[in-house]
């Protein structure tokens, strides 16, 4: 099974040849392939579209790559960008990390780093969980994010959601729950701390409350992909 399968890219150049290339090469490996020639049909794509990845020229008539990348930060939308361009210079790769872009890619495409490229899409991709409407839990940091802004957990609160994202769309039993929580302090099961737990977790997640009870004492985060 192709690693890009379940996901759908977005190109944006003005410059044809590159633009029916790339649309050609990633129709290859990802489920849906979007492209257009401006910056202003690429936000209209991906708030209709909502593609994963985008890849974008940086020279576009009347607003460029980088103002694209900005207009997509600013609106919250957190989606792995990479550049490519004609352009080589110290400026612009500087720019490029600044917005955090996973990749700066110079013309002529090359297929070997196009696809080393890709790939380091898919690994932020995979990072990143989408929780509920508004949330992004960060697997390797195991930290939990709500419009780009940190929401502080407890240790016991950041070990609940670090399980139930391991196991995401999978019921988990309470007390392996309670036993992973508490494993260093051999504490016998009790339910009603860790209802205390799920209850402040919630609490603090107001009105998006992607855990879901499940009958049997089970608890469950469900894939919002």
């Amino acid at each position: 099974m192709k690693k890009f399968t379940n996901y759908s890219a977005l190109v944006v150049d003005d410059h044809i040849e590159t633009l029916e290339s790339m649309q050609e090469y990633l129709e290859i490996e990802f489920s849906k392939v979007f492209s257009t020639t401006n910056a202003k049909d690429a936000l209209m794509i991906l708030y209709k579209e909502n593609p994963d990845i985008i890849f974008t020229d940086i020279k576009m008539p009347e607003e460029d790559g980088f103002s694209l990348i900005e207009k997509i930060s600013n609106e919250k939308i957190d989606i792995p960008v990479v550049i490519i361009s004609a352009y080589d210079n110290k400026e612009n790769l500087l720019k490029a990390i600044k917005l955090n872009v996973v990749d700066y890619i110079v013309k002529p495409l090359n297929s070997v780093k196009l696809k080393e490229t890709m790939n380091l899409c898919l690994d932020k991709l995979h990072n990143e969980v989408k929780l509920g409407n508004d949330y992004i839990w960060k697997k390797d940091k195991a930290l939990l994010y709500k419009n780009n802004q940190i929401l502080k957990l407890t240790d016991s609160e950041t070990k609940l959601l670090d399980l139930l994202v391991r196991n995401l769309d999978t019921p988990v039993k309470s007390t392996e729950i309670f036993d992973y929580i508490w494993a260093d302090e051999n504490k016998e099961y009790n339910n009603k701390s860790l209802r205390n737990i799920i209850y402040k977790i919630r609490k603090k997640l107001k009105n998006d409350n992607f855990i879901e009870n499940i009958y049997g004492s089970k608890y469950m985060i469900r894939s919002s992909r």
